[in-house]
């Protein structure tokens, strides 16, 4: 299984990386998934792309990107953001990957490889080099990460939480865990419950 080192750089915090996997860390970039709001959106800029990237340890120093790489960079991992989110979150469910977003992950992770943007892959996808100047390199990865984890993952351990949908892999001893933070979600709910509790 992938593992990086989550180092969290400004404007991210560590509550921004408690899904387990970075494909689940990237899947919570949007607030709340249950609830969502107007601005909501996580990653607005390329400097969000590439401090979120160097946060969840894909990269140790941010490459400076030149404009072409830039250019579409925010929109096209929005958009492998949100075809991992469907495929997780159906499993989260109980479901079989839905084959539209699962194929796109697919189709962009192999146009990476094959267009030398991920140059070097060992066997186990633990270690890996790309080009991260190139235009789609980042995307690629990602995509890349995301395949890799629906095949090694817990699916039965993948989990959303119970107040703002975010992902996470659920490594509790009884698999019982129910929320991506316990010390803010949880105790949001708890405190929900507290005050239904007290209402007449």
């Amino acid at each position: 299984m992938v593992t990086l080192a989550i180092k969290a750089q400004s404007p991210w915090q560590d509550a921004h990386f408690v899904g387990g996997h970075p494909v689940l860390d990237l899947t919570n970039t949007v607030f709340d998934r249950n609830h969502p709001a107007e601005d909501g959106e996580l990653l607005n800029t390329p400097s969000d792309v590439l401090t979120w990237c160097a946060s969840a340890g894909l990269f140790e120093e941010t490459p400076p990107l030149p404009e072409a790489s830039a250019k579409d960079l925010v929109p096209e991992v929005q958009s492998v953001r949100e075809q991992a989110w469907a495929v997780f979150s159906a499993i989260a469910r109980g479901e079989a990957a839905p084959a539209g977003p699962f194929g796109a992950l697919l189709e962009r992770a192999g146009k990476g490889v094959g267009a030398d943007q991920v140059q070097r892959i060992d066997a186990a996808l633990d270690r890996f080099t790309a080009d991260w100047t190139a235009p789609g390199a980042i995307p690629a990865v990602l995509s890349l990460l995301a395949v890799h984890a629906v095949f090694t993952l817990p699916s039965g351990r993948v989990r959303a939480c119970g107040r703002c949908g975010w992902l996470f892999l659920d490594s509790s001893r009884g698999g019982r865990r129910r929320w991506c933070n316990m010390s803010i979600c949880g105790n949001r709910e708890k405190a929900r419950r507290h005050r239904q509790g007290r209402t007449p």
